[in-house]
């Protein structure tokens, strides 16, 4: 016959104590003195005590789960916020339900409903940016809301974000240090959120050093822009010696774009890119250095900060630091890892626009 599971009581006899004070120590509940907290639970370790989970729920008064709202989870931004939220959760040993809305307002209202059916503790919305509309919900949840990586104006939600600001200040400084001195800056359209903070982070650090941007353009998140834009800058601003760009696929398109001129990256002109996809692949030795916005933990923190509210603390919403992550595009690299990279650059196959204005 299989060996009979530790219960509680086991735990209890073996602790010297009642069945109530094991089960106040295993729920973390009520005050034990802390030498009796050590016992039961050196007992529960030794017997190896497995807690029910749903009775344990049960006398919280809590599901132990939060649901997960993603507005596309098949976007290029969800998994690493993903990966940091469940993290978190798992650290505190509560589970989570995933629903992806698709930007679909009436499948986000079942979603929604269907998660508050399940008693969810609490809910966290994941966004795809600042330049993208998150749905709020919290004014209608009967549980707590934390917003993962959108717009950072919410109105009735706490919204946990990276600090694109200090990421385009970061670029800056990254390429100041390298001895760089005509720095452009190759970004998307201007009307954007994340566009207007890591510019105004980029311009605010080059200011702060004595300097100003080479040349700033605007465009499109895309390669094919970013293409283009190797094509204005050298026409147009023919010292540049460095680019801060402002995605990842926009410094692709900009690498291709100067070799394909003869502008050897990075020897004549150093590129910094911002996202650093390479970086949720834990590729170590990527060939674009790049600012990473630290996605996994604003994961984290959302769920950190939902944990908190749960408790009844206050947690921290503070803006996410950016970190930056080097790679060949500004301190160079070995024939054999450029080589990689070619089939890469060979998909911006868009030919250099003649004659193509700076907007």
């Amino acid at each position: 016959m299989p060996q009979r599971s530790a219960r509680l009581a086991d735990v209890a006899r073996v602790a010297g104590v009642s069945v109530p004070t094991a089960s106040q120590v295993m729920n973390g509940t009520g005050r034990v003195a802390e030498a009796t907290r050590q016992r039961v639970l050196d007992a529960a370790q030794s017997l190896d005590y497995r807690p029910n989970a749903l009775a344990r729920s049960v006398a919280l008064g809590r599901s132990r789960t939060i649901g997960v709202l993603a507005e596309n989870a098949a976007g290029a931004f969800c998994m690493p916020v993903l990966i940091g939220i469940n993290r978190e959760l798992s650290a505190h040993d509560l589970a989570s339900i995933l629903y992806d809305a698709r930007h679909d307002e009436a499948l986000r209202h079942d979603h929604v409903r269907h998660m508050l059916d399940r008693q969810v503790d609490g809910i966290i919305v994941i966004g795809e940016g600042p330049d993208v509309a998150i749905a709020d919900i919290a004014a209608t949840a009967s549980v707590p809301v934390v917003h993962a990586f959108g717009p950072h104006d919410s109105g009735h939600a706490v919204g946990i974000h990276p600090d694109e600001r200090a990421g385009g200040a970061l670029a800056a400084r990254m390429l100041l240090e390298q001895g760089r001195t005509a720095i452009a800056h190759v970004t998307a359209a201007a009307d954007l959120p994340s566009v207007r903070e890591r510019a105004a982070g980029f311009s605010a650090a080059l200011e702060e050093a004595g300097s100003e941007p080479a040349a700033i353009l605007y465009g499109a998140f895309s390669r094919d822009w970013g293409h283009r834009a190797a094509e204005i800058l050298l026409a147009d601003a023919p010292m540049t010696d460095a680019v801060f760009a402002g995605s990842d696929a926009i410094a692709i398109g900009l690498a291709a774009g100067l070799e394909a001129a003869g502008v050897r990256v990075p020897e004549d002109v150093a590129i910094v890119g911002y996202d650093n996809i390479a970086g949720y692949g834990e590729d170590a030795d990527p060939y674009l250095a790049s600012i990473d916005p630290r996605l996994t933990s604003v994961g984290e923190r959302a769920a950190a900060y939902l944990i908190a509210a749960l408790d009844g603390d206050e947690g921290d919403d503070a803006p996410v630091s950016p970190a930056y992550a080097p790679g060949a595009t500004t301190r160079g690299g070995e024939d054999g890892r450029l080589a990689l990279v070619e089939t890469l650059l060979r998909t911006v196959t868009a030919p250099p626009v003649r004659g193509a204005s700076q907007r």
